[in-house]
């Protein structure tokens, strides 16, 4: 016959805690593995195999919560009159039912939501309960042994035993949780998306909003309640040790379940006068209303289940948001950008472009800082050789050179060419081309830092529900100091990329003066004069012919040196008419190009 824990309550020998232990250990060798299949299936069961589930380990389950207080029932019945009418009311274990199945049901549920998320950690806690189990009883056992009866003892060492491994499990969970590296999360958004969620697909519309709550819980309690919004999070933070501490408690209250051979279990609905003698000898008679109230109860937790379930099937139909899904979205509800289709968490988004934002102010204001000294010294070098080209212009070396050179191009080509040599002699724009290369550079670069990093902040697989708004993105915004600078410089014809090239301002230079007047003038000037000198030349040799082969080469010679003379007044009266016009629009077409560079920095 085996033993019962009374037997064990004055000092048992090692025979009879080995007739204790090994059927407890097999026990819970069993219901552990039980639990273990419950966590890997229970995500996919429909609603009617939860509900069957939760009803069969709520049912067993409760026995163990309920049988210290039916114990301590039967001493409370030593004490009075038989047949009296508190007797009989002692006699009722209607309540005392209902309270462990109502405890049953929550550890139960307890278990069902975290089993399949757990890990490792906490797997290794729940074997661990079961050896402990074992040395709590017998510590609290040698202790209540010497001060109780052995029955009486036996019921107070199971609620104090199976409380206390609940507790310890919680505990060390606790500390092993501290100790463990916690994620860091940047929002509560985050954080919920972080957390598993197993009921996320499951049949049962209910299991799916008790995920819900559970993995909210969960996310609020990593990220941290302090920082999640409204003041509700400690309730949230409430309800996640609610779930911790019931699963580890359901566990406890298994144990306890192996722990009791199943001849003590049927004290629970026995007569309060089977003594303990008689529970030895014969099989003890139950009371059948008792089992009829413990059999009822799974049952209606069954039926009510299953109603809830499909309320809340048909709420997912017809609302637009359940109610756990509204107290999700108002306390890990996601905002988001929207760039080209993909989601980006607003909240990392706007941390990223701030930063962006004010390393674009930075890198601008250091551009404009270097460059403009830069450029001014650049442009202020080409004023100064104004004076000297117009010395040039209007000497006669260079009024011959501008004929000698008519013969090889065009009168544009040639302009250009000697307006850039003379203008340009002496500017060195090395250190301002590698500035301004260096600059664009930079700011291509932190464009593209901005689009590579924004990448790390891309959110997907977030359902629609939990999105609360929904905005453009515009990254111009924050890049514009130096988004300016590169338009502008493409606009001017540069790049980091193709590099800024020697000569690049001269060239604008001769661009711009070719839509000047004096540009234009001077053009029409050269070809005049060419034809005006070929005029010249060829009337000289004719007036020379009169004399012969000498007389024609002293008539060239002649209609030269009048030439020169005429070039030579007119060159003279030309400066005196338009040297200082031509000068002003020279230096306003400078002018007009230092305004143009210095506005990429602006």
């Amino acid at each position: 016959m085996p033993a019962t824990i009374s037997d064990h309550c004055h000092q048992p020998s090692f025979a009879d805690r080995a007739k204790r232990s090994v059927p407890y250990l097999i026990k819970a060798v069993i219901v552990l593995a039980v639990l273990f299949l419950v966590s890997r299936t229970a995500p996919l069961m429909p609603a009617w195999g939860i509900a069957l589930c939760w009803a069969i380990l709520s049912a067993v389950s409760s026995i163990a919560f309920a049988y210290p207080f039916v114990i301590n029932k039967i001493r409370r019945q030593f004490t009075l009159e038989k047949g009296g009418m508190l007797a009989r009311l002692n006699e009722g274990r209607t309540v005392t039912l209902i309270a462990g199945f109502v405890l049953a049901a929550v550890c139960t549920a307890g278990l069902i939501l975290e089993m399949p998320k757990w890990g490792a950690l906490e797997w290794a806690l729940a074997v661990l309960a079961v050896p402990l189990y074992l040395a709590v009883f017998a510590l609290i056992n040698r202790w209540l042994g010497k001060e109780y009866t052995p029955l009486f003892s036996s019921a107070k060492a199971i609620l104090w035993t199976s409380t206390a491994v609940g507790v310890l499990l919680c505990i060390v969970y606790g500390i092993a949780s501290f100790l463990l590296p916690a994620p860091d999360y940047a929002s509560a958004s985050e954080a919920f998306l972080a957390t598993p969620q197993p009921f996320e697909s499951s049949p049962s519309a209910l299991m799916t909003e008790a995920g819900l709550l559970g993995s909210l819980a969960d996310g609020l309690m990593a990220y941290g309640s302090s920082t999640a919004a409204h003041t509700s999070a400690v309730g949230y933070a409430v309800l996640r040790v609610v779930f911790v501490a019931s699963a580890f408690f359901g566990i406890s209250n298994l144990l306890t379940l192996c722990f009791l051979d199943p001849q003590e279990l049927r004290r629970v609905f026995a007569p309060l006068n089977a003594t303990d003698a008689h529970a030895k000898s014969t099989r003890m008679p139950v009371v059948k209303k008792f089992v009829a109230t413990a059999a009822v109860l799974p049952v209606c937790l069954l039926a009510l289940f299953l109603a809830a379930d499909a309320k809340t099937a048909a709420v997912m139909q017809t609302e637009e948001y359940t109610a756990i899904e509204d107290a999700v979205r108002q306390q890990a509800g996601m905002a988001v950008y929207v760039l080209d289709g993909k989601y980006y968490d607003e909240q990392a988004a706007q941390a990223l472009l701030a930063e962006m934002q004010q390393r674009s102010e930075s890198l601008s204001a250091e551009a404009r800082e270097t460059l403009t000294p830069l450029i001014n010294d650049s442009f202020d070098a080409r004023l100064e050789n104004v004076d000297g080209y117009l010395d040039w212009y209007y000497s006669l070396p260079a009024d011959y050179e501008r004929l000698v050179n008519m013969v090889t191009g065009t009168a544009e080509e040639f302009v250009a060419d000697q307006f850039t040599a003379k203008i340009e002699e002496g500017v060195d724009d090395t250190e301002l081309d590698r500035q301004l290369e260096g600059f664009l550079s930079q700011m291509e670069s932190l464009e593209s830092e901005t689009k590579e990093r924004l990448q790390e902040y891309e959110v997907s697989g977030v359902p629609e529900w939990l999105i609360t708004t929904k905005d453009a993105l515009d990254l111009s915004a924050p890049l514009e100091p130096t988004q300016k600078m590169l338009e502008a410089s493409e606009r001017f014809g540069l790049s980091a990329a193709s590099g800024v090239g020697a000569g690049l301002v001269a060239k604008h230079l001769v661009n711009k003066a070719a839509t000047k007047a004096f540009y234009s003038k001077v053009v029409s000037k050269i070809s005049t004069t060419v034809g005006s000198r070929a005029i010249g030349a060829t009337a000289g040799g004719a007036v020379g012919t009169v004399g012969g082969p000498l007389g024609t080469l002293v008539g060239i010679a002649a209609g030269t040196a009048v030439g020169v003379g005429v070039d030579y007044v007119l060159l003279n009266i030309d400066e005196a008419q338009n040297r200082e016009p031509y000068k002003d629009e020279i230096t306003a077409t400078i002018e007009e190009e230092r305004a143009a560079m210095l506005a990429l920095v602006q």
